[in-house]
């Protein structure tokens, strides 16, 4: 993209942002109905071998997103996401609680696995999910699918919120084995601002065989489990601390056919992100966050390969639609094949209106 349509594509944005806002729309068949919409462009400078710098504008993502409340014990969401080459239904779910402390929960949403996954961009204190996040969804353990999935929330603090779900196992264009994954997490809420999860997530894979009795074979069933840490420390009345860490292991079944019954190596990954905000409390500039965040991908525990990112990310929330963040991405694998050392300079303005 030119920089000058790109300047141009800027600055339409930001007045859009001046005269926009949720819509609140009322119907018949609905107690209130919001609309809203958000967009994320972003100009990376990206590091690496290359003569000549690898510079440029993009839409990272922009999308309409509508809440609904039909009563008051059922509501849901609709989102769609809009990129330069692709418009795909992002959520698209209902949420019922037929009971105090109970939910249901069918649609397409996050299957509730991976705490890096299933905490909202808008929420991380780093540029983008990390690289557990990506590894994990491609191994189909996280990220949104379509399914059912129960919450318990029950009233005493000593009691784990727990949620259990079954989904497709996999998107569309890998769904066509007739087989369904199983998902789970526990959220223990402990003293002093500390919230500690454990999650797991399991799925297998079958095709034709016209040499099998039943003319179908699967695999075994191919696990991934986790624990995570949340830590948020009220420093003063200005500042806070929030700490998220994570560990994972399981079956990397893209490396070897595990319908055949071959055994799959074991990977590991983890994360830790750190940040410090500073309410500034003046009008045209709310808060500002300071992060650094570490993530590791082993894709085979048994050798030595592995990549690691170090991630230096500021988010500077003006109290309006516009946030502006900036980040230092330094991707450090380790005997990966084709893979080499190198940073990424990332500045991206957020408009959620």
């Amino acid at each position: 993209m030119k920089y000058s349509t790109a300047l141009t594509l800027v600055l339409t944005i930001f007045m859009a942002a001046t005269v926009s806002a949720d819509v609140d729309v009322e119907n018949a068949n609905a107690n209130t109905f919001m609309l809203s919409a958000y967009a994320r462009v972003r100009f990376s400078e990206f590091g690496g071998a290359l003569t000549i710098p690898d510079r440029s504008f993009s839409i990272e993502s922009a999308g309409l997103t509508a809440d609904f409340d039909i009563y008051n014990n059922l509501n849901g969401q609709l989102q769609l996401e809009i990129k330069p080459d692709e418009i795909f239904l992002k959520d698209c779910y209902i949420l019922w609680e037929p009971f105090n402390a109970i939910e249901l929960q069918a649609g397409q949403f996050k299957k509730p696995f991976c705490l890096n996954t299933i905490t909202s961009s808008w929420n991380l204190q780093a540029i983008d999910h990390s690289i557990t996040h990506r590894e994990l969804s491609d191994l189909l353990y996280s990220g949104r699918d379509i399914g059912v999935a129960g919450i318990l929330n029950p009233g005493p603090v000593w009691l784990p919120r727990l949620s259990l779900g079954v989904f497709n196992g996999s998107p569309a264009a890998l769904n066509q084995d007739n087989e369904i994954q199983y998902v789970g997490r526990a959220e223990f809420d402990l003293p002093l601002g500390i919230m500690v999860g454990a999650d797991l997530s399991a799925l297998r894979f079958g095709e034709e065989d016209p040499e099998s009795v039943d003319g179908y074979t699967c695999s075994a069933r191919q696990k991934a489990m986790g624990v995570d840490l949340q830590l948020g420390i009220e420093i003063n009345r200005d500042f806070s601390f929030l700490l998220r860490s994570e560990y994972l292991r399981g079956d990397n079944w893209q490396m070897v056919n595990v319908i055949e019954g071959v055994d799959p190596p074991e990977f590991q990954t983890w994360w830790v992100t750190g940040g410090i905000t500073w309410k500034t409390g003046k009008p045209a500039l709310d808060n500002i966050n300071a992060s650094v965040s570490m993530a590791s991908w082993q894709p085979d525990r048994s050798t030595d390969s592995k990549e690691d990112e170090l991630t230096f990310t500021v988010n500077i929330d003006t109290g309006t639609p516009v946030c502006v963040r900036a980040a230092v991405v330094n991707h450090r694998p380790h005997n990966i094949l084709f893979e080499e050392k190198h940073t990424d300079y990332i500045l991206e303005v957020t408009l959620d209106i």
